[in-house]
């Protein structure tokens, strides 16, 4: 049995690694959900194997590390956190999007502690770590193939590869640059530990080529996070390196140094160049610019620090920094992303998750691993728990990952690899816990209590926690796959239709899982699709209709105090023609986020729909307001006054050659000027259309038709002549248009 019970536990932690081969094409979210789900199950699984390992013999039972400690410190603070926290249910258990929360922290948690406790050796570690290598490797493999469009190799891995900045398997460029840092120095430490040469050489060729994969996607923070990682390794080196064993080591750290050095300066001096400019992965790392790049950061983190101070202790629970985005939105982040979850800061996001004590017990995994590699070695010359190069390449990652994660947020690749390096320190300095170790267990308490309860709450945990998730995650994609033909058995069938896109939708519903909230969403959307679709049928309206509007009433009540939701449900409202509706949703959304230009924007657009012009002018003109800079709602306010019949200020607002040009290509502003019949205006913006677009043959149609109704043929004539030789595709049709002026028709465009 313990055997078996072994084989069970090694094989758990060894396929964690090639998780990240893992793309679930049948769920929604696929690069996510597939990943996390199976990552819980086969730690669940493991865990229980662990035990029952652990009781059969003391050796792989947990011991003591102040990494344990801190981290477990970091479980019992955030479950308070997120229990008194915004919303504890997606604290919890989070979304399909994220797919992190309190779930994803305890089984994060749990592999490290079963790492630490069963990998003994450094030959054990070796072979896992290798493991990681391998399956790293493969994911490079993709990487490299999005970079150069090696489409044969990108459709066996089933991934994308229409993106500039390469993800491979990851599905998201931040997670795979991450993924890559680990693994460089994971390659850097086994090309440290390793005496055969064939495999030094491999390991060595590694290295260049996943700093290659990590500058190919882009990601600024992550490239500097490896250069600041790098230069703490060779530092460490070369000033903790005593006695005449380090000399060798101290060469090859001031020469790494030379050689770090050297590789900055020529990336500096080439990052104008043709080669480095031409490639847009390359130009974003070549081009940093950390005071512009930080711009924006620190809008957000000022955001979170107000939220912070209203709740310092505790903080808002995890997965609640939209609530802080909302209430303290800036108005000068109008031209990013308008619903930001994370504040993509490793302080802020952990003092918004869990407040100060939070904050404190995160801080305090690493104060730990600074202690085991840094202080106790020098409090203790006989400390031989690390070689002086593993105590700097450890460092260098650990510092590489804080970097990194000062400009981006944790995913569950970065949870894993986190957890093995931790796992790793682990092994080599915990000691054992006395009344853990001596305890003794007798065999049939193993077999008859302890195997069979662990079974029967790991298959009530798959049948009740994982399971109906999981089945939710498919029945998002069959509702969307049931509106699609489909091939079965070579034989193309068509699509099964709307009404089975809305069972599909329910039976997800009926699972009762946390995606909830991005379910309803979906059907939200499709029903205000099919309110646009003249052959649907009432009925089949009617019932995506009822269903819609049940749930997002319930999604109101379930998450209170959301603006997202709200505005949400008051766009499903406009879209279905339930006004009034909207306008009582939109005015919610405003007050849970009073400074949301787009929210004003809405209550803007839903006035005009009602013909309140003069109320819609007013909320054009706060989100104005609240931000120039924004030329959207520049835009929309100069519209919002021509409706309302001001147009000296409406033209007025157009102060740059960018706003012109913006205007210009504006239907609203169009319509609006048409409406207004501000003819000077329209003709201004209509010569514009045509100097920004001459190859549309329909702007010039249209500004030669406003000379026409201005009564000046000359220049409307001229204008056509000029369309016709500008784009000859247009030149038939100009002339025909031409020849109707001339012999004077009053519709010019008749026959033509």
């Amino acid at each position: 049995m313990k055997d078996i019970l072994k084989w069970v536990v090694f094989g758990g932690l060894f396929a964690i690694p090639f998780l990240t081969l893992y793309v679930e094409n049948d769920y929604f979210f696929p690069f996510i959900t597939g990943k996390n789900f199976w990552f819980r199950i086969i730690v669940d699984f493991t865990l229980v194997a662990w035990i029952a390992l652990a009781m059969y013999e003391p050796r792989y039972r947990p011991q003591w590390s102040w990494i344990v400690g801190g981290a477990g410190t970091l479980l019992v603070i955030m479950f308070f956190a997120n229990l008194f926290g915004e919303h504890p249910r997606s604290s919890f258990w989070s979304n399909f999007e994220r797919m992190d929360g309190y779930v994803s922290l305890v089984h994060t948690y749990l592999y490290m502690i079963i790492l630490g406790s069963v990998l003994k050796t450094s030959r054990e570690w070796s072979w896992l770590l290798n493991t990681s290598l391998v399956a790293a490797t493969l994911v490079a493999i993709g990487g490299l193939a999005q970079y150069f469009s090696v489409t044969s190799i990108i459709e066996i891995y089933n991934i994308g590869s229409g993106s500039a900045r390469v993800d491979s398997t990851l599905g998201n460029s931040a997670y795979m640059a991450v993924y890559m840092l680990f693994h460089i120095f994971i390659a850097l430490w086994l090309l440290a530990k390793s005496k055969v040469m064939e495999t030094k050489i491999v390991y060595a060729s590694l290295i260049p080529f996943f700093v290659f994969v990590l500058t190919a996607t882009g990601t600024r923070g992550t490239f500097l996070a490896l250069v600041g990682g790098a230069l703490v390794t060779v530092l460490y080196i070369l000033f903790f390196g005593r006695g005449e064993k380090a000399q060798d080591y101290r060469r090859y750290a001031v020469g790494s140094l030379v050689g770090i050095l050297i590789l900055i300066a020529g990336f500096v001096t080439f990052k104008d160049t043709e080669l480095m400019q031409s490639q847009p992965s390359l130009a974003r790392v070549a081009n940093i610019d950390l005071g512009e790049d930080l711009r924006i950061r620190g809008i957000i983190w000022g955001m979170a620090w107000e939220g912070i101070q209203e709740r310092p202790l505790l903080g808002w629970g995890q997965s609640n920094f939209n609530y802080v985005f909302n209430e303290k939105y800036d108005p000068r982040l109008h031209a990013q992303e308008h619903w930001f979850d994370r504040a993509h800061n490793i302080f802020i996001d952990w003092l918004i998750a869990g407040g100060f004590l939070g904050l404190a017990a995160y801080l305090s995994i690493f104060f730990a691993c600074a202690y085991y590699l840094v202080v106790r070695p020098l409090r203790d010359r006989k400390d031989e728990s690390f070689t002086l190069v593993e105590r700097g390449i450890l460092l260098g990652l650990l510092a590489g990952y804080f970097v990194h994660n000062l400009v981006v947020f944790d995913n569950i690749v970065s949870y894993i690899f986190f957890a093995i390096i931790l796992g790793l320190i682990h092994s080599r300095v915990s000691t054992p816990i006395k009344v853990i170790a001596e305890k003794k267990v007798e065999e049939p308490l193993i077999t008859q209590a302890v195997l069979p309860i662990g079974a029967a709450a790991f298959i009530a945990v798959m049948v009740f926690v994982h399971a109906p998730a999981m089945s939710a995650a498919g029945d998002i994609i069959n509702a969307f796959r049931s509106v699609q033909p489909s091939v079965v058995q070579g034989v193309q069938q068509p699509p099964e239709g709307p009404e089975v896109m809305l069972e599909n939708f329910k039976t997800a519903l009926d699972r009762e899982s946390f995606g909830h909230q991005e379910i309803t969403e979906q059907i939200a959307q499709q029903t205000m699709g099919i309110a646009r679709q003249p052959q649907a049928t009432p009925e089949l309206r009617a019932a995506f209709a009822s269903t819609s509007e049940e749930q997002l009433t319930k999604l109101a009540a379930e998450k209170p105090g959301d603006a997202r939701i709200h505005v949400f449900i008051a766009s499903y409202y406009r879209a279905v023609g339930q006004i009034e509706k909207a306008a009582a949703e939109m005015a919610k959304a405003r007050e849970l986020s009073p400074n949301k230009q787009t929210i004003i924007n809405q209550q803007g657009f839903i006035e005009l729909s009602r013909n309140q012009n003069i109320a819609a002018r007013d909320f054009f003109q706060e989100s104005f307001e609240l931000e120039e800079e924004n030329i959207e709602a520049r835009e929309y306010y100069a519209a919002a006054l021509l409706y309302a019949g001001n147009a000296t200020t409406a033209v007025a607002l157009m102060d740059s050659e960018d706003t012109k040009k913006r205007f210009a290509g504006s239907d609203f502003v169009l319509g609006a000027a048409r409406t207004a019949g501000a003819s000077v205006f329209l003709l201004e913006l209509h010569k514009e259309r045509v100097k920004h677009d001459p190859n549309t043959a329909q702007n010039w149609a249209s500004l030669a038709f406003l000379y026409f109704e201005q009564g000046d043929n000359e220049q409307a004539i001229a204008t056509l002549e000029e369309g016709g030789r500008v784009n000859p595709g247009f030149a038939s049709t100009a002339s025909c248009i031409a020849q109707n002026i001339v012999t004077g028709s009053s519709e010019p465009q008749t026959g033509c």
